[in-house]
């Protein structure tokens, strides 16, 4: 396997840099200056020089010595500062975008692909290219430290008119959401204006632009204003400009070619062609250095890499006694075994509530026919939802509405006059997904159920009039679920130490995408997992906005480990491990947080982790070998260069990124290239002071990476091993749905903390 890395050699372990005790004022006289021959950067208490293109005999500050790895922040400003310095001397022509992560547009016409169907006029102006973009990372791969880069390439839009040339060609301005472009002081044609999503244009006065930001209404010069480089409105002004027949034309090529150009192939070799480019010249390696003697060359051939470690599949268990076991499919194991749980669950009769319009209950009645029974032809689902999970019987009370509006749906539910349904399935038009979140029926609907603590299923009337074996078993394995069973469990690790895996998901609610909007993150403390992956309990549910997270996590782990501890038989100097699955890095105050309820609860030994998982990240994998597999019931190939799931790759002592989707996982060929996840372990960060925390940290990256990816065979919305573990993605969902739920009139989130607690709702 390759990485998208390209090591960097430096052959000293310590070198010299000349410093300057640290001032704002120091530091901006100094860039004012010597803008053009050296590079100034701040870390800590001091500003670091280094003079690239300078006169020698010139010398600014005093000579300090630095350890290359040791003081890697240093070492590595210094790479980044010395890199941009030597790309703007050998490429003159070229203003990149940003200067970390460094990006540039390629400048060649063939990496634009819409240029030979535009206009004259406006070619060169209206793009679609090939975005370049460079970050810098130290790894530990096999025991090494190393600097290097890693490449990146993504396609976008240019559209370099402003508002002021659009307004001459009496474009409508109004209602056009926009860009500020300001040019940063002493950047002007080094690098491009910074661009910010400002708002929508209400009124046009001369050469000014009203504005709807989220400070109020802002004037702006149309000179400095561009429209937003979406889909939609450069579709439009093409549309403007030229004709809706040219418009289509051109928005076609662009979808007609996304599959060749995210090609993994063609994306390594894009890659490797960019290396090349930008580290040598005519195969000589280009040597980046400054007047002080720092220097280095990078490697033009991407880092080859091997597996860390076997993670294996895990086996799937259906039964306490872990005497009825698969080490295949779960679903096979639910054919032949019946569910884990089948011997203790409690609602083997339930009793279904579905709503339906009255003009497809024969399709309808035909839907629940087969879920219930099974189709008797199929491979997958040939018991039905009954005899698959052992339930005696299942009885469905079908209600009618004539218009698929809310207030029919409500009707029905608040005059239900039987026994409190265990679940319900309501049919829904797709047309719901148009609708925004506050006036949304879905939504409301579910709100209503929840509150009266019945779950709730919900299926399209696409799927009503087109469903198959697929369909019906996802469908039957989350109802299950919602109902509060437990499918399949997995092994537990065997270890004398108890053990939790906890998940914290959240959600982003934002107003809108201007820049300034105001938003609240909803954060989740939600799931409780054993090591064997039994959804234990969804923790107290609570729509905690992010200020408050803290103080509500202590809280909550305090009381869900006093339950749980008293449930599962705990003893007194048991050592306990609790495995954080976290949305984000981790700041300082958590490890605070942590310790803090170590000190809570004295009878236990507890040791914990706080891990991110995501993808969210710019390493990428290839496999040159992989010569891709034929799609099902296709002759077309998929997922060449893509490694198999499971392949990764150990960065350092905390990291690790592990190829969630192989060829074999991918739908089709038009998938592209599959990022790996990165599962990282967190550490306090800058000068934190905690005698006691070393003895409370859990470090063992490959047990913990094992773990991750056993648990993403346990999201039982469907029997496909899913990219992310089910703690993240149960808790990203419950966060997901708070969010929208939140501002619904009458919606009251603790009704979740009691029946449904134990229950997969979310699903």
């Amino acid at each position: 396997m390759q990485l998208n890395y390209f090591p960097i050699n430096i052959d000293f372990d310590k070198f010299q840099i000349f410093t300057e005790q640290y001032s704002e004022e120091l530091l901006a006289e100094l860039r004012n200056q010597h803008n053009a021959t050296h590079s100034f950067f701040r870390n800590g208490d001091s500003i670091f020089i280094s003079n690239k293109n300078g006169e020698e005999n010139v010398t600014i500050g005093k000579i300090s010595e630095q350890s290359t790895y040791g003081n890697h922040n240093i070492t590595s400003s210094l790479i980044k500062h010395l890199f941009f310095r030597t790309f703007k001397d050998r490429f003159p022509n070229h203003t990149p975008v940003d200067f970390y992560p460094f990006r540039f547009f390629s400048g060649q016409q063939k990496d634009d692909i819409i240029y030979d169907a535009l206009p004259d006029k406006l070619k060169n102006r209206i793009a679609y290219k090939k975005l370049i973009e460079l970050q810098l990372r130290l790894t530990e791969i096999n025991g090494k430290k190393q600097f290097g880069f890693l490449i990146n390439i993504k396609r976008n839009w240019i559209f370099d008119k402003t508002c002021a040339e659009l307004q001459q060609e009496n474009y409508d301005l109004i209602g056009i959401e926009v860009l500020y472009a300001e040019t940063l002081p002493g950047l002007s044609n080094i690098l491009a204006p910074n661009e910010e999503f400002v708002g929508e244009i209400t009124a046009v006065n001369g050469r000014k632009a009203t504005v709807n930001t989220n400070e109020g209404q802002k004037e702006y010069d149309l000179n400095e204003l561009f429209i937003r480089k979406t889909k939609f409105n450069i579709g439009n002004y093409l549309a403007f400009s030229t004709s809706q027949q040219k418009s289509d034309e051109i928005l076609r090529i662009i979808d007609s070619k996304r599959e060749d150009i995210y090609n993994p192939k063609k994306l390594y070799i894009e890659i490797s062609n960019t290396a090349k480019a930008l580290f040598s010249d005519k195969g000589t390696p280009i040597l980046f250095q400054n007047k002080d003697g720092f220097c280095f060359t990078v490697n033009t051939i991407p880092l080859t890499v091997f597996n860390s470690i076997e993670l294996k599949i895990p086996t799937f268990i259906f039964d306490p006694a872990a005497t009825k076991t698969i080490n295949t499919y779960p679903d096979n194991g639910l054919n032949n075994f019946g569910p884990y749980d089948s011997g203790i669950f409690d609602i083997k009769s339930p009793n279904v509530l579905c709503i339906c319009n009255k003009a497809i209950r024969g399709n309808f009645t035909q839907f629940l026919s087969n879920l219930k029974e099974g189709l008797p032809q199929s491979k997958y689902f040939q018991k039905g939802l009954q005899r698959k999970y052992d339930l005696h019987s299942v009885t469905f009370d079908i209600k009618e509405i004539q218009n698929n509006i809310l207030s029919e749906y409500l009707n029905i539910i608040r005059d239900y006059d039987d026994s409190k349904p265990h679940l319900a399935i309501i049919e829904i038009p797709e047309s719901f997904k148009l609708q925004n979140d506050q006036n949304n029926p879905y939504y409301h609907i579910k709100a209503k159920l929840l509150s009266l603590e019945i779950p709730v299923q919900f299926v399209t009337t696409r799927i009503v009039n087109n469903h198959n074996e697929y369909i019906l078993n996802s469908i039957s394995l989350q109802i299950y679920a919602k109902l509060g069973g437990t499918p399949w469990v997995l092994p537990t690790q065997r270890s004398v130490d108890r053990e939790l895996v906890i998940g914290i998901g959240h959600s982003w609610l934002r107003k809108n995408q201007y820049s300034g909007a105001e938003s609240n993150r909803v954060v989740g403390i939600t799931t409780f997992l054993s090591s064997d992956g039994q959804y234990l309990l969804g923790d107290k549910v609570k729509d905690v906005a992010f200020e408050n997270y803290f103080e509500e996590l202590l809280k909550s782990l305090k009381q869900s480990i006093q339950r749980l501890s008293s449930e599962q038989g705990w003893s007194d100097g048991d050592t306990v491990r609790l495995i954080f699955h976290i949305f984000k890095p981790i700041k300082n105050v958590e490890f605070d947080v942590i310790s803090r309820l170590i000190k809570d609860i004295p009878q236990y030994k507890i040791k914990f982790a706080f891990v991110t998982i995501g993808n969210t990240h710019p390493t990428v994998l290839f496999d040159i070998n992989q010569q891709g597999v034929s799609s099902y019931g296709s002759n077309i190939s998929k997922g060449e260069y893509i490694p198999n799931r499971a392949s990764n790759v150990f960065l350092d002592a905390e990291t690790c990124i592990v190829q969630m989707l192989g060829a074999n996982e991918l739908k089709t060929s038009k998938h592209g290239m599959s990022k790996p996840i990165q599962i990282k372990i967190r550490t306090p960060q800058g000068n934190y002071s905690n005698s006691e925390l070393n003895d409370m940290l859990f470090y063992d990256l490959s047990y913990i990476t094992q773990q991750i990816f056993s648990f993403t065979y346990l999201s039982w919305r469907s029997f496909l091993p899913s990219e992310e573990p089910a703690t993240m993605k149960y808790s990203n969902l419950i966060s997901k749905m708070l969010g929208k739920m939140r501002n619904l009139q009458s919606w009251d989130a603790d009704k979740l903390n009691y029946g449904l607690k134990r229950k997969k709702w979310f699903l």
